[in-house]
Formats: C-alpha cells, structure tokens, sequence
C-alpha cells in the first residue's frame, strides 16, 4: 500500500457508533472505504481519511480497495 491509494478497512467500534450502527460485534462484516493517508510499516498502523477525520487503524484490518468497493463508492455517490 502506498500514499493516496483508496483501501477498504474495518472500521473500529467508535467509528461504528458515529455511522449509526451500534453495534459491538467485533467480528461485523461492515466495511468502509477510504484514502490512505499515512502508513508506517514498522508500527503497522495506517492512517485514513474517512469522513473527514484522519483514524489510525491496525494494518491488519487494512487492504487496497479493489473493483467491488467502486459499488461501495457509486452508492454513496448517489446518495443525497
């Protein structure tokens, strides 16, 4: 993963809490997209842009968005 490339990440519980799923379930299949904007290899932690907010999650949870995310995008893209 480098700088600037979208990746699909599991969001942690506070964020989950923000988007209106309350839900503490952490094996919850819910995904969010987002821009990468920092990664350190040696912490393994990225740091994305979602929502406007910068998040540090575990790397592990992290992986380069590929063609069945550009639904993810289209959708909320539409979305009012």
């Amino acid at each position: 993963m480098k700088v600037g490339d979208i990746v699909r990440f599991k969001p942690p519980y506070y964020i989950n809490v923000l988007d209106g799923v309350y839900s503490g379930d952490p094996d919850s299949d819910k995904v969010a997209v987002g821009l990468l904007v920092a990664y350190e290899g040696w912490e393994k932690m990225a740091e994305i842009l979602y929502r406007g907010e910068v998040h540090r999650i575990i790397a592990r949870h992290v992986e380069k968005a590929g063609k069945k995310d550009e639904l993810i995008l289209d959708n909320r893209a539409k979305t009012p």
